[in-house]
């Protein structure tokens, strides 16, 4: 049998288990019964004959009595007893609204509390378990499949005209609405007050200059076709000073902190985060913002370009050595075993899981006690009941049966009881 089998069998397996269990103890209370009422009969009508019947007869009455009773008491809980208008009888299904929201605070109160929820979850290694199953290669080829089988829908999505629509009706205007310009400014300005600008434009002027030293052939021609009236050694002697000069300045400007040029860039910065905040710069962002979602839109390049390559992804992942699934496989399982190898990230994520589950269970618990006060209410009365028996009503037979050996010995020793003091 598959896992796919047994798990669709095995509820049907303990639906039948449960009612042959439930049809087992109902009938062997009422053999209990049936026998009860039989031995009172019988010792009823012979005890004149054979005078020691009275011990089976009080036996025989007080079990009779003791099983009348708790079957009664059982099956009010469920159903009218014979059907008959008796006050205080069906009990959970009058009251099963009631039932569901003081079940629903009980499980809310008690059950479902931070305490118990973090206390479980921090018995397991969480993240180490769900790093251990995401570098199990069988488990990380799954989850890259899924992953990637979005990709070419992703990359089409903008030409479904469902998604358009919906794109166009409520994200562009929202997108057009973008106060752009002062985004920008707040983001520099954060850029600005941590340092980062000047790490920027070391990174840039470094780029530069090994552009220039790379490219002085490049521009030695460029000039010397620009510059015809010129003899070529003097072509060269201008370019290659003119270079010396400016890849100088840079190395100035990159090593020196306090360098002139650097105050100017930060005011320059500073200027045009200020600027950012005014009107014409505003409007100047709302009209950029228009004209990329209409270039992106209506650009027939940048259309080819989603299709190649969602095509591409298409066709690599019809094949069983898909680059791009293994790529994802190898990440996926790096990853993992990047973490696993980390203890202090292993910390860190599982400190993460529990106060998440801690937040989680404090703001939603509320909710979980409203559905089953919920789903009790929207149940049919009788079904509740139904539903209830099914699931107790095996254990509470054994009232019945309980009830009827019981009563029968405490009918005995009262019996005896009374002729002691006869």
């Amino acid at each position: 049998m598959t896992s796919e089998s047994a798990e669709v069998a095995s509820p049907t397996m303990r639906v039948l288990r449960k009612q042959s269990q439930l049809k087992r103890t109902r009938r062997l209370a009422s053999i209990l019964l049936g026998t009860a009422l039989v031995l009172l009969l019988v010792s009823a009508i012979y005890e004149s004959v054979w005078p020691w019947l009275q011990w089976v007869r009080a036996f025989a009455e007080a079990s009779a009595i003791g099983a009348i009773a708790d079957w009664y008491a059982v099956v009010a809980l469920f159903r009218r007893p014979l059907g008959l208008p008796i006050p205080h009888t069906a009990i959970i299904p009058e009251n099963k609204n009631s039932i569901g929201e003081s079940l629903g605070e009980f499980v809310a109160q008690y059950l479902i509390t931070p305490e118990n929820v973090v206390g479980k979850l921090e018995r397991y290694d969480t993240a180490s378990k769900l790093s251990a199953w995401f570098a199990t290669p069988a488990n990380a080829s799954g989850v890259a499949a899924s992953l990637t089988s979005f990709v070419p829908g992703l990359l089409r999505s903008p030409d479904d005209a469902d998604i358009r629509r919906f794109f166009q009706s409520n994200v562009v205007p929202m997108l057009l609405e973008l106060d752009v310009a002062k985004i920008s400014s707040k983001m520099i300005g954060l850029l600005n007050d941590a340092g980062l600008h000047r790490a920027l434009l070391n990174r840039a002027l470094r780029v530069f200059d090994r552009w220039l030293e790379a490219n002085e052939a490049l521009i030695r021609r460029q000039f010397s076709e620009a510059s015809k009236y010129t003899p070529a050694l003097l072509d060269s002697y201008i370019v290659r000073k003119f270079l010396e000069g400016i890849r100088s300045l840079v190395h100035d400007v990159v090593t020196h902190p306090a360098h002139p040029l650097r105050s100017q860039f930060d005011e320059a910065i500073r200027t045009f985060v200020r600027d950012l905040d005014t009107p014409e710069y505003r409007d100047t962002g709302r009209a950029w913002m228009r004209e990329l979602l209409q270039h992106a839109a209506l650009d027939e390049d940048f259309r080819g370009l989603r299709d190649a390559l969602a095509n591409y992804v298409e066709a690599d992942l019809a094949q069983p050595d898909s680059v791009l699934r293994q790529y994802s496989v190898a990440l996926i399982i790096a990853l993992a075993q990047g973490v696993l190898r980390d203890p202090i990230v292993l910390d860190r994520l599982n400190a993460a899981w529990l106060r998440f589950a801690r937040t989680t269970t404090v703001q939603h618990r509320g909710q979980i006690s409203t559905l089953i006060a919920d789903v009790l209410k929207s149940w049919d009365a009788n079904e509740v009941g139904r539903k209830i028996e099914f699931e107790i009503g095996a254990d509470l037979q054994f009232i019945r049966i309980n009830g009827a050996l019981v009563g029968g010995i405490v009918g005995v020793v009262l019996h005896a009881g009374t002729l002691l003091l006869r």
